[in-house]
């Protein structure tokens, strides 16, 4: 940990090519930090050999039920717009897809969502009392017994396709917004160099892990949806993510 995930990437770019030091990286050391950073120790798109994308895990956006009226997130959305600068939203940090979430939406449904950063999960527990900020992009098991229990409502979740951990919650790409997919996802990565027989290895075995049952269980019930995608498949996603991601921080400064 430390530096966003810089920190941990850095020594798996730099390590021996020999398929012993391995990366399981998320969005932000792999697609984020690239234009978050200004100085970088690793090239995110050439210092590291894709394996496999492991996992995607959406946010969900709460709110809380006592100072957001709206019942749905088309509501909400005209809730917002109605009251530009009124409607703060809480995130982990800023560069974190909880505060990337937020902006993304900003951007393509034209909002004016204020972001407040915290330091970490903590965000949550002012969203709750509902004072100084009304909403999040959580991640689903932070959120999920709150919303459960009453004390927050979920509008919808930042994945393509709905999750199975709330499969009654909508995406926002099925609420008005096609192609809206914001949220954190993990792969396993090696140094470049590494033998081509190394990574198809690597690749065959951890797909064979995501495909057994009890592992697409136990990942749906934190909210996520198992992938496992080929080496080039994961690249290209690398890279696309990448792109969106620096169009996204370029635009909210």
């Amino acid at each position: 940990p430390g530096a966003g995930g810089n920190i941990g990437a850095e020594i798996v770019a730099k390590a021996k090519p020999d398929g012993y030091t391995l990366l399981m990286g998320s969005v932000g050391p792999l697609a984020v930090n690239a234009s978050l950073y200004k100085h970088m120790p690793y090239d995110n798109l050439k210092d590291l050999a894709p394996v496999t994308l492991v996992a995607h895990v959406p946010n969900m956006l709460v709110v809380n039920p006592r100072t957001v009226p709206a019942q749905t997130f088309q509501e909400f959305v005209a809730l917002v717009r109605a009251n530009p600068g009124k409607y703060f939203y809480a995130s982990t940090g800023s560069g974190t897809t909880s505060h990337l979430s937020g902006v993304l939406l900003n951007l393509q449904a034209g909002l004016d969502l204020t972001h407040v950063p915290y330091r970490g999960a903590v965000a949550l527990n002012d969203v709750l009392s509902g004072e100084s900020v009304q909403c999040m992009f959580a991640t689903i098991p932070s959120a999920i017994q709150l919303v459960r229990g009453g004390k927050l409502r979920a509008l919808a979740v930042t994945s393509l396709g709905r999750s199975g951990g709330v499969p009654g919650v909508p995406t926002i790409a099925e609420s008005g917004f096609p192609g809206f997919e914001a949220g954190t996802w993990f792969g396993l990565l090696a140094p470049a160099g590494t033998a081509h027989d190394i990574i198809s290895r690597l690749h065959a075995e951890v797909e064979k892990v995501l495909r057994l049952p009890e592992s697409q269980e136990r990942l749906a019930g934190q909210g996520a949806t198992a992938i496992g995608n080929t080496p080039d498949q994961f690249a290209a996603y690398i890279k696309s993510e990448s792109a969106k991601w620096a169009r996204v921080l370029k635009a909210s400064g």
